[in-house]
């Protein structure tokens, strides 16, 4: 986690800087206040970038949708099921595909998520039984279940669209998630319409709260994984 880094940062910092420990911790109590209360807000609104708005994409004859996992999590029935708001790409997968069966095109869903936080089923095992129950039809769902982040969803679902007819693709992802993942597809030549399925918002308190930290985290997860890939990119690694 990011906050965690930046907290480990100071505690080191607390350690080496032995004459500056009053200013350390002054310091970092006024980064965490932040953090918490004022700066989720513009970290989100930065992460979210062009993508904070929901647009139905177009169809052409053919279509394939993609999927991006977010990760699973443990019901209290200790059932896995998609992780924070991820349930609502499978929703918004599910819908833009009836549309497509509906208006008689071809049609398949390619579901990429493998297993990061090992558990006893990948992201896109646990994803596809829902889609399947959203009415995705068996054969027009293809599970990738190898990719351990952004990058590799990219790869990994290059390959299965390779060996495929399509003339149009969808990346169905959160907002703030999109930006990265748009570059890593475009890495990879492959340039999808953006379906956002979750808008994070925008906001922003006086003090702090566990949200802001929380939202604060994922925005500079996302924001450092754009930079990372320009890194990447330059240095001739993506």
């Amino acid at each position: 986690m990011i906050l965690i880094s930046i907290l480990l940062v100071f505690a080191a910092l607390f350690v080496v800087w032995k004459k500056r420990r009053g200013a350390i911790l002054f310091v970092a109590g006024v980064v965490f206040w932040l953090l918490g209360s004022l700066l989720p807000g513009p970290l989100v609104r930065l992460a979210n970038d062009t993508y904070a708005s929901m647009k139905d994409p177009s169809f052409g004859p053919r279509v394939a949708i993609v999927v991006l996992g977010g990760g699973t999590s443990y019901d209290r029935s200790r059932h896995l099921k998609p992780k924070g708001d991820a349930m609502t790409r499978i929703d918004l997968a599910a819908s833009l595909y009836k549309r497509c069966i509906e208006t008689e095109k071809t049609c398949f869903v390619v579901m990429s998520g493998g297993n990061p936080q090992h558990h006893e089923q990948s992201e896109a095992e646990v994803y596809g039984s829902l889609l399947l129950d959203a009415g995705v039809a068996r054969k027009d769902l293809i599970l990738e279940t190898q990719s351990l982040d952004t990058y590799e969803n990219a790869r990994n679902t290059e390959k299965i669209l390779r060996a495929r007819q399509y003339d149009t693709s969808v990346l169905i992802t959160s907002s703030l998630h999109m930006r990265r993942a748009m570059l890593a597809f475009d890495a990879f030549n492959l340039h999808p319409q953006p379906a956002v399925a979750y808008i994070r918002p925008e906001l922003t308190w006086w003090l702090p709260r566990r949200k802001g930290w929380f939202d604060s985290n994922s925005a500079l997860h996302e924001l450092v994984g754009i930079a990372r890939f320009y890194v990447w990119r330059w240095m001739g690694w993506y």
